[in-house]
């Protein structure tokens, strides 16, 4: 569970991150790229070179913090990113790299803006987040090997 004071602060950048979020986006593709080339393969490129997927993670970024009280209005935003993680066979195990990239381009594009305040607050919200992703996406998983047992 995430505490009032932490939505609080994660809300109150929603705003910011409307504004700058492509930006933030395509900073954290930039520093994940450079410091994990090995994920590279995960990534459509060519939706990386056009701008629609910092683009589309900027636009679902901005969803959590403006609702991340409200989390069954993400609903449908979570099953379609996680049905995608689950065709890119993203793991458990990237979330901290995609976490670490993302916390390190929001520092690096929002300046003072990024207090430890409002860093701890997202690192927070970003934990939380994931284990949502990582707990849909297990559930994908078994469902489709299950699928694959009953046609085989």
């Amino acid at each position: 569970m995430i505490s009032q004071q932490t939505i609080d602060i994660v809300k109150s950048t929603a705003p910011i991150l409307k504004k700058n979020g492509q930006q933030i986006t395509t900073r954290m593709y930039e520093i994940m790229f450079q410091n994990h080339p090995e994920i590279r393969g995960q990534f459509d490129m060519s939706a990386q070179g056009d701008g629609s997927q910092p683009a589309r993670l900027a636009t679902a970024v901005y969803a959590y913090a403006a609702q991340i009280d409200n989390l069954p209005a993400l609903k449908s935003m979570v099953e379609k990113i996680a049905h995608r993680h689950v065709q890119t066979h993203v793991t458990p195990e990237q979330y901290p790299i995609v976490g670490e990239s993302l916390l390190q381009a929001m520092k690096d594009v929002l300046g003072e803006v990024a207090t430890e305040e409002v860093m701890a607050a997202w690192a927070k919200a970003y934990q939380a987040l994931s284990q949502v992703f990582i707990h849909r996406e297990h559930d994908i998983y078994i469902d489709e090997e299950r699928k694959q047992v009953v046609h085989s």
